[in-house]
């Protein structure tokens, strides 16, 4: 037991020099020094009118606008690259599917005109 508290007399004298090193570090604030509910009494609060809580609001609108449009524009950007590049992907499906459709009719035509000219031109080589 004598061997415990030997080792717990070691970590107290441990922690008692990095208490005393820690305390000497920090300095005290000046005795004259203000706490909050000074300044708050020496300011002589008044509540806002609702003239003032108007310019405030305006103010801290503008102020927010100008501190976030960098980000505003940026998410605006990628919301609408977004919804183009899924409308541009939709009309593009929509223009090959209305192209296939076209090129498959001219080409039933043109092999049926061909093979109608083609039935003629038989005909009338055959003697009979």
């Amino acid at each position: 037991m004598a061997d415990a508290d030997d080792v717990l007399g070691k970590a107290d004298a441990l922690l008692q020099r990095y208490r005393a090193a820690r305390a000497a570090r920090q300095p005290e604030p000046p005795s004259d020094f203000p706490v909050l509910t000074e300044v708050y009494e020496a300011a002589g609060p008044r509540p806002f009118s609702d003239l003032d809580l108007e310019i405030l609001e305006k103010e801290l609108r503008l102020e927010l606008l100008e501190l976030l449009s960098g980000e505003l524009e940026r998410l605006v950007e990628v919301k609408v690259r977004e919804r183009l590049e899924d409308r541009v992907a939709e009309a593009i499906a929509s223009v090959a599917q209305e192209l296939e459709t076209e090129v498959r009719r001219a080409v039933r035509e043109a092999l049926a005109e061909a093979i109608s000219g083609e039935i003629v031109r038989l005909k009338s080589d055959t003697p009979g």
